[in-house]
């Protein structure tokens, strides 16, 4: 597997969110930057359409309606589960842009089931 936040690794995570059940009916795009990844500085979007991640890939997103910025530790510890999204969030780990709504309420089913697959990948 490759290392998180590689091409390769988003190459893998693609599909296998892609293919999970709907969770919600929210549409929104999510826009995430990471800091001090092996790789640097590493900017991606999550494209959600009605609960199901259509797209998950390198680079920014179109009129995101949620940025995200945070720490690769802080994104390792939301994928590992020694933390949660929400709990990131609260804490200052996570700084969130946008739709306060739509990323701690809208899209919390969303990012539980992403962050148990995206866990499974390593």
């Amino acid at each position: 597997m490759s290392s998180m936040l590689s091409p390769g690794w988003f190459e893998a995570a693609a599909p296998v969110l892609a293919a999970l059940p709907p969770a919600g009916d929210t549409s929104a795009t999510v826009q995430f930057a990471v800091s001090s990844s092996p790789d640097g500085k590493v900017t991606f979007r999550a494209v959600i359409e009605v609960g199901v991640i259509t797209e998950f890939a390198v680079g920014k997103g179109t009129n995101p309606d949620v940025v995200v910025s945070c720490n690769y530790d802080a994104f390792t510890a939301v994928l590992d589960g020694t933390t949660t999204a929400d709990a990131a969030f609260m804490g200052g780990s996570f700084k969130v842009e946008g739709n306060h709504k739509v990323w701690l309420i809208d899209l919390h089913d969303v990012w539980a089931a992403a962050c148990g697959a995206l866990a499974a990948l390593d």
